[in-house]
């Protein structure tokens, strides 16, 4: 096997790994308590040191359906957001408690 293949197939674990704790935390989500939660949405600037990028990605990211952890609405050419701490556990595993990361 060469470099590239075993570099692939590392990458390829890396990616089952991570749908595997995603799918997890969804089905604990379903059947014991979640964690408990801060009140109100998650900061987009706390969603987006969550996930190692800029909140211009996360905003984009939402609004184009590709990250399900929140809502974008529209208003002429302003956006609004709401980033739901539930949906970015799932997806995540972060616990937003109301403070800073």
């Amino acid at each position: 096997m060469s470099i590239e293949e075993q570099q692939e197939a590392v990458q390829e674990m890396h990616l089952a790994q991570q749908i595997a704790e995603h799918v997890a935390r969804i089905l604990m989500s379903a059947v014991q308590p979640y964690p408990e939660f801060g009140t109100g949405g998650v900061p987009m600037a706390v969603a987006a040191e969550v996930y190692g990028k800029d909140a211009a990605w996360v905003r984009e990211g939402i609004d184009a359906g590709w990250l399900p952890i929140g809502r974008c609405t529209k208003r002429q050419k302003n956006r609004s957001f709401y980033i739901s701490p539930k949906k970015l556990w799932e997806d995540t595993g972060y616990v937003w408690k109301g403070e800073d990361v």
